[in-house]
């Protein structure tokens, strides 16, 4: 009974994995929306995002675009957070810079 319990926990956590990877783009913040933004300012987010901000907040953002243990935006195509979003502007930290966590406020929808 254990082992059909472990087993059954694993194919949850793989199953939800995947899932949670599944639902990252792989277009990147480049998209022609993005042609007129002038330099230094925040880019929108593709439409393909449309209410990920809502549904998923900052952990969604960070899910494909941060560095953690269970993504990484080299993997997935996803361009990676900037050093000054996360604590301290360390990306070794691997947490979000509280004034960051409302990513719609910068990277509005195109």
């Amino acid at each position: 009974m254990k082992k059909k319990a472990i087993a059954t926990a694993l194919v949850l956590t793989m199953t939800l994995g995947v899932g949670a990877l599944a639902g990252c783009s792989t277009e990147r913040a480049g998209y022609a929306g993005n042609d007129d933004i002038p330099p230094g300012a925040a880019p929108l987010m593709p439409p393909t995002h449309v209410g990920r901000a809502d549904s998923l907040g900052a952990a969604g953002c960070y899910g494909c675009h941060g560095a953690n243990d269970q993504a990484n935006p080299m993997l997935n195509g996803a361009t990676a957070l900037p050093d000054d979003h996360y604590k301290d502007g360390d990306v070794g930290s691997k947490q979000i810079e509280p004034t960051r966590e409302q990513c719609i406020t910068c990277h509005p929808q195109g």
